[in-house]
C-alpha cells in the first residue's frame, strides 16, 4: 500500500483557501488576484500529483514563467 502523498494536505488547504477567498471576491473584487493565484497553485499541485510526466513538466514550466 502506498503512503499518502505529502501534497494532499497542501491541496486541501489551497482548496479551502480558495473557497474563503471566493466569498471575499463576491464582497469586494479587490481580492480577485488572490483568487486567481490560488487557482493557479491548485492547478500546479494537481499536475504534480498526476502520474503523467508531460503534465508535471508543463506545470513546472508554468510555475517558473510566473516568477
Amino acid at each position: 500500500m502506498r503512503a499518502a502523498s505529502p501534497r494532499i494536505p497542501d491541496l486541501e488547504r489551497l482548496r479551502a483557501a480558495l473557497e474563503t477567498v471566493a466569498r471575499l471576491v463576491v464582497i469586494d473584487p479587490v481580492y480577485a488576484p488572490i483568487f486567481t493565484r490560488l487557482e493557479a497553485e491548485i492547478a500546479l499541485e494537481e499536475a504534480l500529483l498526476a502520474q503523467d510526466v508531460v503534465a508535471r513538466a508543463r506545470a513546472l514550466v508554468a510555475q517558473s514563467a510566473t516568477r
